[in-house]
């Protein structure tokens, strides 16, 4: 089952007190800043591939599972704005 956002960070900050860390530290340890690790595990941005795998591995749970197997906080794109700029740009003659 999919952990979700909430659960996440909790799992997240139990690893952290458990190591009798700050979520800062932990951050800095994972190499991102505290407030991109705050935005990845409520899932309103996006974590790269290794930040994903090492957040996984420091609550020490499956990446798949933690994260739903899905990039988080990516909405997905409404295109028909985009495919219309994009056919009205293809129309226009160099």
């Amino acid at each position: 089952m999919a952990t979700t956002a909430l659960e996440r960070k909790a799992l997240f900050k139990a690893a952290v007190t458990l190591r009798e860390l700050t979520m800062a530290e932990a951050a800095a340890m994972l190499g991102v800043s505290y407030n991109h690790l705050t935005l990845v595990l409520r899932g309103e941005r996006t974590g790269s591939a290794r930040l994903v795998r090492e957040i996984a591995e420091f609550v020490g749970r499956d990446a798949r599972s933690l994260f739903d197997g899905r990039p988080q906080g990516t909405a997905q794109q409404d295109t028909t704005t985009t495919d219309a700029a994009t056919r009205e740009g293809s129309d226009k003659t160099v």
